[in-house]
């Protein structure tokens, strides 16, 4: 059997190539890809602006398939849930070695080899190792978990990604009833978060340069959102996210994944309160802080990397859970295989909230 996947050729290039879909290793599973989506990251990718994915590699890590073979050993998914081809499965789009350091300590989802199998060139096997394809190939070293009949392929398409590292932002960030929420950004993160923000019973507030996409971030439960655009300055952003948060939010989500937005994020937090940077990850781009403005603020600031397995499950349920959210539209915008192009464009202009591939299903 062929496949198809998208290999990134360099900056802002990509193209098809066709390779035999490979037999399952022992302990791994070959998914028939339905969807997959447009992550921020692709677009940093597309660039250059990635520590690990360079030409040659293959493109996408968030998305949902279908089990076409499950490898030697796997009967259920990572929840203990019986699975069978044919299931329906979404997968951590990053491994774990439990071999390095960072294993050995518990911090798994900071695994120093966790994109060593994205990493690997699409002329090696096992050619599938990223979404935007027929097929990605898992070896095993990745967490599964079965989708709920229930919940379309589009609602769920997000969760390994965009929702799950909200699931760990708020974790991270200790968000609690009440608490005043700054998120930076309304693209597919900044929506999750706001879902998640207002399920804690506490209060979102939006920010966007980008106003159309603001609405959609209160349907997502946002309490109020900020449109940026009409701010001269860094200075007046400022001002307006802290007469937004009454003087500084509790807790401030950055996932624009622009330095000068980590900058004035901090910025924008209350004395004592809590920073949460997950949008940039580009390396050697910089933003400027004053230190001495931040430790007498008395806030935390908090990286968040990817998450721990089992959010996946959770976020899972989060969606089953809430069906009165727009799930369906958090991806607003269906491309197909031939239109990754488009579809990246689309995302690298903000033109659509999360721009999705459609390759089988619906």
């Amino acid at each position: 059997m062929r496949g198809v996947t998208i290999v990134l050729t360099g900056p802002g290039t990509t193209e098809q190539r066709e390779y035999d879909v490979p037999d399952p290793a022992p302990g791994g599973m070959v998914l028939e890809m339905l969807r997959a989506n447009v992550c921020g990251s692709e677009v940093h990718i597309l660039k250059g602006d990635h520590p690990r994915i360079r030409p040659g590699c293959v493109l996408g890590h968030e998305g949902v398939g279908r089990i076409a073979r499950l490898g030697a050993g796997v009967t259920t998914d990572s929840a203990g849930e019986p699975l069978q081809e044919g299931d329906r499965v979404v997968a951590t789009y990053f491994g774990e070695c439990r071999h390095c350091p960072e294993c050995g300590r518990g911090d798994r989802h900071l695994c120093r080899n966790a994109y060593a199998r994205w990493a690997i060139p699409a002329d090696e096997a096992p050619h599938f190792a990223g979404t935007f394809g027929t097929h990605w190939v898992l070896n095993g070293d990745e967490a599964v978990y079965k989708v709920p009949d229930a919940v379309s392929s589009r609602a769920v398409s997000s969760a390994n990604c965009a929702l799950s590292q909200m699931v760990h932002a708020m974790a991270r960030g200790d968000v609690r009833r009440g608490d005043t929420v700054l998120v930076l950004g309304a693209g597919g993160l900044g929506l999750c978060a706001a879902a998640l923000v207002s399920a804690a019973g506490a209060h979102a507030v939006v920010a966007e340069v980008t106003p159309a996409r603001l609405p959609k971030a209160l349907a997502f439960g946002a309490a109020s959102t900020v449109d940026l655009s009409g701010a001269p300055d860094a200075a007046a952003r400022v001002a307006l996210l802290r007469e937004a948060t009454g003087g500084g939010a509790d807790v401030v989500l950055e996932v624009t994944g622009v330095p000068s937005a980590f900058a004035e994020g901090v910025q924008s937090a209350r004395n004592g309160g809590r920073f949460l940077g997950v949008g940039n990850i580009s390396p050697n781009r910089f933003a400027e802080l004053d230190p001495g403005a931040f430790t007498r603020s008395g806030m935390t600031m908090t990286a968040v990397l990817r998450y721990p397995t089992w959010m996946l499950s959770r976020a899972v349920d989060f969606i089953a859970s809430t069906p009165q959210l727009p799930w369906d539209d958090l991806v607003d915008a269906d491309f197909g295989l031939d239109q990754v192009d488009a579809a990246l464009a689309a995302a690298a202009d903000r033109s659509v909230t999360r721009a999705g591939i459609l390759v089988t299903g619906s």
